[in-house]
């Protein structure tokens, strides 16, 4: 698995997507085709990620992770002070 920023020109139109979709929702876009947004591909990529992340890739998968999503994305900038570094974008 490889990660591609949405930045990357004509990728968003490529893959058939909306600057609102990726404004809106982590992608994730298995070589098959699959696509996973929002909390099934957070939780997609920490299940994948093994060890103790398998564990969160549980937690992200239960009901009620939608709305846990939601007010973490909403609060990405906020959060961002905390974590350290702004996106560089």
């Amino acid at each position: 698995m490889s990660a591609v920023p949405n930045q990357q020109p004509g990728l968003i139109e490529r893959l058939g997507l909306s600057r609102d979709d990726v404004d809106r929702w982590v992608w994730l876009i298995e070589p098959s085709g699959r696509r996973y947004r929002g909390e099934a591909a957070v939780a997609r990529v920490l299940h994948d990620m093994g060890g103790g992340w398998l564990l969160l890739g549980y937690l992200a998968a239960l009901p009620g992770s939608a709305l846990a999503y939601r007010l973490i994305a909403r609060s990405r900038g906020f959060l961002s002070l905390f974590w350290g570094d702004l996106p560089p974008y």
